[in-house]
């Protein structure tokens, strides 16, 4: 169903770093949200915080959209 490969100007990139920018941009959606929210300020790191919720997404994304 998916190749491995997309064409973009006659590069080839692999799909994974299709996912990646989509994940970066659920993240940046996700990260507005839990700023407005002061979310932020119940972890005790906030930049690993922001890291694993990155992650979260990314998982998400391959777990429903992935080969």
């Amino acid at each position: 169903m998916w190749s491995e490969q997309i064409a973009f100007g006659g590069i080839y990139l692999p799909v994974f770093l299709a996912f990646l920018a989509a994940a970066g941009l659920g993240y940046l959606l996700l990260r507005f949200v839990l700023l407005r929210l002061r979310a932020y300020r119940l972890f005790w790191h906030p930049a690993l915080a922001g890291a694993a919720f990155f992650i979260i997404v990314l998982a998400s994304l391959l777990l429903v959209f992935g080969p």
